[in-house]
């Protein structure tokens, strides 16, 4: 069997023609990284302290700020990141579906057509959720991740590929999506169901390049951590005290060098392999029963499509034709539950 196409050298390609997104995704991360190395100096600092004072309440101190860390992650991915990612992904669909990028700052773009079909991020953060679960149904239930990579041995690393590819899944989330910046409608709901049915039909060369381009990533990550790692080294060995505090700071900085660059190279690389798979395909039904009869969140994809356009003072659309009364907590609440979403 052929292996499907990677989009490599077009992802690169891609990358170079948003270096304006890559710089400002590089600087977020940039003061997320140096915040996070704060935080870590801060609390080791009082951590020592304290252990000195009584081991186990250093240790208490430790578990603590790890925690904190991932919650202040998770928080600035939420909103910030989130929105920024979302606004590259349309500058990138821009440049694969019409081959030209747009006039002007290309963040002031990305941030107006995100605005324009998602009105604001709690819009977005409802799709996305409900797309995600969806896409990792149809992963686990329909896909056999072994078949579209034909390696030798292959085969035998099964459950750990299927893992990988649940993983993946993300860059494939925003694939959908990206279908909502390609077309003007302004019923996300429907564009997103639309879409996740569209994967279903040829998920083989866009999932490859999903699980690829993750497993790629990780080998880009050890790099950053190889080309931070060595100078920080020799430091170390000029200067025996700042030991802990380098590692550290490498460990961070090939983190959020992972999160800004790689992760937008396999962004890239996936909306490519999304949009050529899906050129010009209809919708097939039978796959929106099949899909429909084992997600949850594709059938509230569906729900929130036709509330979308039904009139009345709890669906009444507003100036973007996406419902006001759409969004909820117990929707966002219900779509973070089950099926794989995190």
């Amino acid at each position: 069997m052929q292996m499907p196409k990677i989009y490599l050298g077009e992802a690169f390609g891609l990358i170079g023609k948003t270096l304006p997104m890559i710089w400002v995704r590089l600087g977020s991360y940039l003061l997320l990284g140096l915040a996070l190395g704060i935080y870590a100096a801060l609390f080791l600092g009082i951590g020592w302290l304290l252990g000195r004072l009584w081991a186990p309440l250093g240790f208490i101190v430790f578990i603590v700020a790890v925690g904190g860390a991932f919650a202040v992650v998770q928080w600035a991915g939420r909103y910030w990141f989130h929105m920024l990612r979302a606004a590259h992904t349309a500058v990138l669909t821009e440049f694969i579906v019409h081959g030209r990028g747009p006039e002007g700052s290309q963040l002031e773009y990305g941030k107006q057509q995100v605005m324009a079909r998602f009105k604001d991020s709690s819009i977005l953060f409802a799709v996305d959720l409900l797309v995600g679960g969806a896409v990792r149904t149809v992963v686990r239930t329909f896909t056999r991740v072994a078949t579209i990579l034909p390696v030798p041995g292959l085969r035998s690393l099964g459950n750990l590929l299927e893992r990988v590819a649940v993983m993946s899944t993300t860059y494939i989330d925003e694939a959908v999506l990206s279908r909502a910046y390609q077309h003007k409608e302004q019923n996300v709901w429907a564009v997103a169901k639309d879409g996740v049915v569209l994967y279903a039909q040829a998920w083989q060369p866009i999932l490859a390049n999903a699980v690829v381009l993750a497993l790629l990533s990780f080998v880009e990550f050890l790099v950053f951590l190889l080309i931070l790692g060595l100078p920080a080294l020799a430091i170390g060995a000029l200067v025996p005290g700042l030991g802990t505090a380098l590692g550290i700071g490498v460990l961070i900085g090939a983190w959020m060098l992972k999160l800004a660059v790689a992760d937008a190279f396999a962004l890239a690389a996936t909306l490519l392999a999304y949009h050529r798979s899906t050129s010009g395909m209809e919708v097939n039904q039978e796959w929106v029963a099949k899909i429909d009869a084992v997600s949850d969140k594709f059938r509230e994809l569906g729900r929130k499509a036709v509330d979308a356009v039904k009139p009345g003072p709890t669906t009444a659309e507003n100036d973007h034709g996406v419902a006001s009364g759409a969004v909820s907590a117990p929707v966002i609440a219900a779509a973070a539950d089950g099926e794989g979403v995190s």
